[in-house]
């Protein structure tokens, strides 16, 4: 099943590669909440289809991961996120953003779900929030309040 995922993203972000007018990429960092609060980081790459619709994958390792255990040790995780992103201009400099699509999360126990986030980019600058909730396990989702930089490549 992982296998068969992993290589449907990857053939999804090679088709739209191809066809991809503009690549960005995002590094991001913030704070992420499930049972306590934890960290984030990571990088978004955007793959622009037109003046208002991206493909955007991306990898997140965060601190905050399915269950955890109180025993104070750091519990890690990593989150592929694969969004839709639609990016509406409100003047020049400034956009709101729209993504949704599906992740896979590698942690103890694995996730599989969807993510919603929205966020202002500003310049080369974002702020968003997203939500990413489990389907394997309903009581696993988490929240996460990120920043960013993009910059072309």
């Amino acid at each position: 099943m992982k296998k068969v995922l992993l290589l449907s993203v990857l053939m999804i972000l090679l088709c739209t590669a191809g066809n991809a007018k503009g690549i960005e990429l995002e590094p991001r960092i913030g704070a992420s909440y499930s049972d306590v609060w934890g960290l984030h980081l990571g990088a978004m790459a955007s793959f622009k289809m037109s003046d208002l619709f991206y493909i955007q994958p991306g990898a997140l390792i965060n601190t905050v991961s399915g269950t955890y255990k109180k025993t104070g040790d750091w519990n890690f995780g990593l989150d592929i996120p694969l969004y839709a992103s639609f990016r509406i201009p409100v003047n020049n400099t400034l956009k709101v953003r729209l993504n949704a699509g599906p992740f896979i999360g590698f942690a103890s126990p694995l996730n599989l779900g969807t993510a919603v986030e929205g966020g202002i980019e500003y310049h080369k600058y974002y702020v968003g929030v997203s939500w990413l909730q489990n389907f394997i396990n309903q009581n696993c989702a988490r929240l996460h309040f990120s920043i960013g930089y993009k910059f072309a490549l």
